[in-house]
């Protein structure tokens, strides 16, 4: 989610300094087109990745994710992502791809980094559905020796308001 928000911060910037430099313009024909056929391509990647055809698939490498034993688990605290709402490097990264771009060449390139942004959303969509019907929760780079590693865990259970376990 951090590299969503990061993707977003950067395109607001890089779109508002290529608008004030080159003016803002409403998008042509093509571009309204290409950003269409980019949504439909990455819906339909979004429902390849939920699916179990080989290749594809996010929830055969979930499935297949190295357990954790639940004293192996460290939770990050509930404000992880509030505390720290994005990569400030992927921000950075984002920028100076798209800001020369955007202002030398065309002003609508700004939009191209959101396919990275609509894709990982739609691979935490698909991992949160899989952790909510399965009871499990997924980690990635638990195993410092081996980041690339999915591990899975138990879920804690849920608490209420009041601290209180849920029924």
């Amino acid at each position: 989610m951090r590299a969503v928000v990061s993707i977003l911060a950067a395109g607001a910037v890089a779109a508002t300094v290529a608008g004030f430099v080159r003016g803002f313009s409403p998008p042509k024909t093509d571009g309204l087109r290409f950003g269409a056929i980019l949504f439909a391509l990455l819906l339909v990647s979004t429902l390849l990745k939920a699916t179990r055809l080989k290749g594809f698939s996010d929830v055969r490498h979930f499935e297949a994710a190295v357990p954790l034993d639940d004293t192996d688990v460290v939770l990050p605290t509930n404000g992880f992502l509030r505390d720290q709402p994005f990569s400030v490097r992927l921000f950075v990264l984002y920028l100076i791809l798209t800001l020369p771009a955007s202002v030398l060449w065309e002003p609508w390139i700004v939009l191209l980094p959101l396919g990275s942004a609509l894709d990982w959303l739609g691979q935490a969509a698909v991992a949160v559905h899989w952790e909510r019907g399965h009871g499990r929760v997924v980690w990635r780079g638990h195993v410092e020796s081996r980041p690339w590693e999915l591990s899975v865990s138990s879920r804690p259970p849920t608490r209420t308001a009041t601290g209180a376990q849920a029924a």
